[in-house]
């Protein structure tokens, strides 16, 4: 909205459509592992062995980043954009951690992901596509991760919390995890 002049339409039929189709297929799976990796086996392993929950949301958001380290908008804007890949981490952890369970944010990842590729392709980005516009600004920290980490995300997850009444932040947060009591039924 704010340079119009810097993105160029590029429908193409039967490419975008291509395109359109192979992310609707492939991007879930890619994002569910990474999901289910960090969010899931990871989080909660190392809840388990620290006993608490802040620790794991910090180790798995970081290494989510940084597992986007060789992505080339690294190369283009410095690793000053590593922000906006652990900043992402701790959405999608802090989401997880919030709703008690990883479906949420496994559907916010894959739609994000999609959105990505389908709407806005440009030069210096991770996703080389045929999306519907080109992007040819030339890319900003305040633009590409100041903006979304510290505006966007917490309006986000505020929006999130009153959708689905999430209570009780600070236990989900930063509560111990206790070990669950095992009781022996008898049939």
């Amino acid at each position: 909205m704010l340079a119009p002049e810097e993105f160029v339409w590029n429908f193409k039929p039967v490419p975008f459509f291509l395109l359109l189709t192979i992310c609707i297929i492939l991007i879930p799976i890619q994002t569910s592992l990474e999901e289910l990796l960090f969010r899931g086996y990871l989080m909660q392993g190392i809840g388990i062995l620290t006993k608490t929950r802040w620790v794991p949301l910090i180790v798995t958001s970081t290494l989510f980043g940084l597992m986007h380290i060789l992505n080339p908008e690294v190369s283009k804007l410095g690793y000053g954009i590593m922000g906006f890949y652990i900043g992402t981490g701790f959405l999608f952890g802090i989401i997880t951690l919030l709703d008690e369970g990883v479906e949420l944010a496994l559907g916010i990842h894959a739609a994000n992901n999609i959105a990505a590729a389908v709407l806005v392709a440009s030069n210096w980005a991770v996703f080389q596509t045929d999306a519907l516009f080109i992007d040819h600004s030339e890319p900003n920290l305040i633009y590409q991760m100041i903006i979304p980490v510290f505006f966007i995300y917490p309006l986000y997850i505020m929006f999130l919390q009153k959708k689905y009444g999430w209570k009780n932040w600070k236990e989900k947060l930063f509560g111990k995890i206790e070990k669950p009591v095992i009781t022996k039924e008898i049939l």
